[in-house]
Formats: C-alpha cells, structure tokens, sequence
C-alpha cells in the first residue's frame, strides 16, 4: 500500500486517499439517516410503537459507534470520557420518555466531532510537493563512458555529469571552471548563482547555464534535497494534534456529573420520607440538565464558522487547533523572498557611463535579451515603454550574456565575467544589494543595470500591524546574502535578521527563537527550503499564491494572495474566535450549575430541565455564528 498520511492508512495526518474519502462520507451519511428517521418520527408518524422504533432505529445509526467506543473504554478501565457521558445522558433522556433528547444528544455530538474531523484533517499529504526534488538517475561519469544510474548507488567521491535543465541529484563540489544554477528550490532566493571551480553544488539544484561535472562529497541519503524532506517527514511526526478540548473536559465533569447525580438519587430519600422514586426522578432530571450538548456542539462550531469566515477572507487554516495557537502568538518569524519581496527581479537602477541616457541604456540590454532565455532578461519589461531596436547576429553564450549589432554597431550585454573575456574594462565598484548586468558598445563599457527582488507593498506596514495584536517579536531568516537580507529588514523595519542560511540552519536558528519566546512561534514562508521550518514552528504559515507545493501542503495556515498583512488579521481572527468559544463554554456551564442547583432545590419538571439544556445550546451556537458576521 501507498505510503500516505491518514487515518485509512494509520499514519500521521489525511492524504486524500480514496479510502479516506470514504470515511469522511460514511459518517455524514449515518447523521442524515438519523436525522431523517427523527423528523419522521415527530411529524409523520402516530402509532406510538412505530414512534418509538423510528427513535431507537436513529439513535442506534448516530450513536453505535460513540456506544461501543464507550464499552471498549469501560473495558481498559477508563470509565469517564465523552463517550461514557453521551452514553449515559441519552440512555436516561430515552428512560424518562424523552426520544428526541435522546436522540439529539447524539445526532449533536456526532455533528460536532464530524465538524471538527473535517476541519483538523481536510489537507492533503504533507509531503508531496517535495516529489519535484527528488531526482530518478545521475549521469555517471565512468572514465570515457557516462551511464545512467540510480542517484542512491552513487559512491561518495564520484563524478556525474549534470546537464543544462537538469536537476543536480547530489551534493558535490563544481569540477568545471564555471556553472549557473537556479537554487530557488533549495535555498528559496530567486537570483540565479554564478558558481566557480571549487563551489558547492546542492542537490535540488537546477542546472540554467551548460552542461558541468560535480564531484559528489556526499551519498545520496545526506543530500540537501534529501535532507528537506527528512526534516518535514520528522517534523510532521512530532507536531501530534492538540489533545480535543471535550475530551479533556469530559475527564473531569463526566465523574462529576455522574457522582453527583449518585448522590441526589441516595442520599437525600435519607431524610426525606425515604422517597427513592422523587429523588431518582430529581437525579435524573439533572442528567437531563447536566448533558454538556452546548459545550459539543458549539465549541467546535465556534472554530469551524471561524474557518470558515477566515478563509472567506484569503486565510486558510487547517484546524481549530491551529486557531488557539494563532491567538498565542507572540512571535513571528518570515522568510525573506516570496514573503516580505515578490520573489521576482526587476529594474532598480539604470547606469549611463556614455553620451547614451538611461533609456538608450535599457532599450540597448532589451533589444538583445528580448531574444534570451535568461530569467533576468524578463525583468527588463518590467520598465515601460520599451522601444527595442533592430538587432542582426544575434548570438547567446548560456549564463554569460548576448551579442549583437545594431545600427551597425557590436553590443555585448551580460555579466562581469562575460564582458572582461570580450575585452571590455569593468569597474563599476561593489554590487552589495543588487544583481546586474552590463552593457558595452564594442570594447567600451556603456552602462550598467541594477535588479532587486522588490519589496511587497503591505511588507511595510506589517511590523506595526504586528505589534497591534500583541507580536512582540519579529525575525527575518533568510537565505540570502547578509547584505541583500539587512537590507529589506531595514526598509520593512525589522532589526532581527538572520541571513545565508540552508534548510537545516533556517531549522535551528527557528528552534532557537522559539525557545526564546514566550508565546507561540509562527514561520511564513513560501518555498520548498521552507517546508521543514513551517513543519517545525508552533504554526507554519506558508504565502499561497507564489508557495510551493511543498510548502502549502505542510504548512497549518495558508495565505492564498500572497498579503502578509493577513498575518496580523489572521492572529487577530483567531483571538476573538478563541474569545468566543471561551464565553461558550463559561456561559454554558454557569447556566447549567444554576439550573442543577435548581433541579435539586425545587420539583423542576423534565421540560424544564430540557428547555434549559436546547436553550443554552441555541444561545451558544447563535454566538458562534456571530463570528462570521463582522470579518474586520
């Protein structure tokens, strides 16, 4: 059987297997059968036998499985869960001649659980965005012949061939005198690296220039894209679902309930005439009142409608879980590209060292790279308008740069490097924040064109919307290059940054806020490198629209249009969802001791007892349907 994730196949979380899927219908089947059976039970049938049979035929469909899970747990000892009081509140709701209580305890309690399931287990398997790194043969290198073979028998200290699109299966060091990889998959950062002899090569790297050879430093298992799923699958395991809170309310006001309910049946005949038959009746009406179908239905309620309301609003959260830890979060720590930038280069700052204007400069560059595959060529149109020029003889030289004549004259476009081997004098000074390329007339340098990964608007803002909802810290980790990664923390306004980091290290520096904090930690990210720091935080926040599949599928939270102002709005949502569950439960439970207390005290009719138990529930669910009416 397939490996997966769920509950069909007992593993960790839900994959979306078909067997999966079945579970998830067979439940909301049994709740509309039951439910089915009870209306016709009130309104279309008169004979009281048949009234009856249609009533234990519901309860029995909704609530075998709460009855034998109740009987399982009797048996190992553990007597007071919410199964034991479900059981127990509609056995005495049918013994008092009340079927419908009977009936809609379970129909209730079941609807909750089944709310619950689908919101804390509808996402898909965690890992399967991490497929695309995996790489199914290496070009090995074995003296004048290259044979194709599996990366896993690969021996430390080999030579393999990567070809250009091809993805570097293992890591190694560069053999070639140069080679152009694109890393975003690895490190997250959108700038294509310039490797030299001697550099490391990682594995998930894809090759964007020609064909180079790699030494390879490491077996296959302990490669970087290896090591990124590793670190998810693990942290997957460790991240156990927070225990549901009826189970471990029950644990407590099961026993409660029950004993007391022991005691008024007992102990007050005693003094009072030895009349059993009064005080049973008393004990049982405070079952009745006691039945905690507020607290069931309402509290998960409350967090589906609150999902609900968030993803109206671009936020994605999978599980009411996550909501508490959302309204707990004092920290939060982004990734640089994809979260606070758009992840895509475009033209910062245009160079004339010529007679030629800027313009002329740009028009220049994008007469011949309109004819490139480079993804830097791409960000030249993200200046407009654009007038390109006629260009003859055009010629790429792949990760270097172009050639071309216009109106007569020979331009070269590209790197440093490419420039200087055509003849042409570069010294232009340091490029700290930027990536470039240059423009030469000839042998005669001409100009220079700056890119930078541009900063989201709200990015901006997102410090001071953070500290509006009680963040009271904010860290940037990044793969980056320490100047590029300081200096969008500057412009967004966040002083702790943490940069040139790989997957492993962006882990640990995670694990060391998180220890700092005394809140709980939320990692936003959007790429594949992201996927095990998403994994590992209290809440992994992953950006939607640009994430990777990787980092969508294990993150707890996930921001569809790319907005990091969403992240304070969703901390925000979440505080006054938990807010609300929390006034459920205080409400509901205060109602029902007052009403107890009463049971007790006066002859309090069965009525009595179940309009107080409907009513509280009502009043709770009505609060919980107000979450969704104000999304501000």
């Amino acid at each position: 059987m397939k490996e997966c994730n769920c509950n069909a196949c007992g593993a960790v979380a839900p994959c979306g297997c078909e067997e999966e899927r079945e579970n998830r219908v067979f439940p909301l089947l049994k709740l509309i059968l039951s439910a089915v059976l009870t209306v016709a039970a009130l309104f279309f049938v008169q004979d009281g036998a048949i009234k009856l049979a249609l009533f234990i035929a519901a309860v029995v469909v909704c609530g075998y499985e709460t009855a034998w899970k109740c009987v399982k747990n009797v048996a190992h000892g553990e007597f007071f869960d919410e199964n034991t009081l479900m059981v127990t509140a509609s056995a005495v709701a049918f013994a008092l001649g009340e079927y419908f209580e009977g009936v809609i305890i379970m129909i209730l309690y079941n609807l909750g659980e089944f709310l619950e399931d689908v919101a804390t287990d509808g996402s898909k398997e965690k890992i399967a965005g991490l497929a695309k790194l995996k790489v199914a043969t290496a070009n090995l290198i074995c003296g004048e012949e290259i044979k194709e073979v599996s990366p896993e028998d690969v021996p430390i200290g080999s030579y393999i061939l990567v070809k250009k699109g091809e993805r570097v299966p293992i890591d190694g060091i560069l053999s070639d005198d140069t080679a152009e990889t694109d890393m975003r998959d690895v490190t997250g950062e959108s700038r294509l690296y310039v490797l030299k002899k001697g550099d490391n090569v990682f594995g998930g790297a894809i090759n964007t220039g020609n064909a180079f050879v790699i030494k390879t430093t490491k077996a296959y298992k302990d490669s970087a894209a290896e090591r990124i799923i590793a670190m998810v699958e693990e942290a997957a395991e460790r991240k156990a679902k927070s225990q549901k809170f009826i189970t471990s309310f029950a644990k407590i006001y099961t026993p409660c309930v029950v004993g007391l309910s022991l005691l008024v049946a007992l102990v007050p005949p005693l003094f009072d005439g030895y009349d059993f038959g009064k005080w049973i009746y008393k004990a049982l009406t405070f079952l009745i009142v006691a039945c905690p179908c507020a607290l069931v239905i309402s509290v998960p309620l409350g967090f589906f409608i609150g999902i609900g309301s968030l993803a109206k609003n671009g936020v994605l959260v999978k599980g009411g879980n996550f909501i508490e830890t959302l309204a707990e979060t004092d920290t939060v720590v982004l990734d640089k590209t994809g979260t606070l930038t758009t992840g895509n280069f475009a033209v910062s700052e245009i160079n004339s060292y010529s007679e030629y204007d800027e313009k002329e400069i740009l028009n220049f560059a994008a007469s011949l790279e309109i004819l490139s595959s480079h993804p830097l060529a791409k960000s030249l149109a993200s200046k407009n308008p654009l007038q390109t020029l006629s260009a003859d003889n055009v010629k790429e030289y792949a990760g270097k740069g172009m050639e071309g004549v216009i109106g007569g004259k020979k331009f070269l476009v590209g790197s440093e490097s490419f420039l200087t081997e055509n003849g042409v004098a570069v010294n232009c000074g340091e490029i700290a924040e930027n990536t470039a390329i240059f423009v030469a007339e000839g042998e005669r340098l001409i100009g220079r064109i700056l890119f930078s990964d541009e900063i989201k608007p709200q990015a901006k803002e997102l410090v001071k919307a953070l500290g509006r909802v009680s963040v009271k810290n904010v860290a940037v980790i990044s793969g980056d290059k320490k100047e590029i990664a300081d200096s969008v923390g500057k412009r967004v306004g966040i002083t702790e940054v943490y940069s040139e980091l790989l997957p492993d290290e962006k882990v640990g520096k995670l694990s060391e806020i998180m220890k700092r904090s005394k809140g709980k930690t939320l990692y936003c990210g959007d790429g594949v490198n992201d996927s095990p720091s998403i994994a590992v935080a209290d809440v992994g926040v992953a950006m939607g629209a640009l994430g990777s599949e990787a980092a969508i599928d294990c993150a707890d939270v996930v921001i569809s249009d790319d907005n990091v102002m969403k992240i304070p709005y969703a901390i925000k949502r979440s505080k006054r969802i938990l807010r609300t569950v929390r006034i459920n439960i205080i409400a509901a439970i205060s109602v029902k001791i007052v009403f107890m207390a009463l049971g007790i005290a006066l002859p309090l009719p069965i009525f009595a007892a179940t309009a107080a138990d409907v009513g509280v529930m009502l009043l709770a669910v009505l609060n919980s349907l107000c979450i969704g009416l104000k999304d501000k």
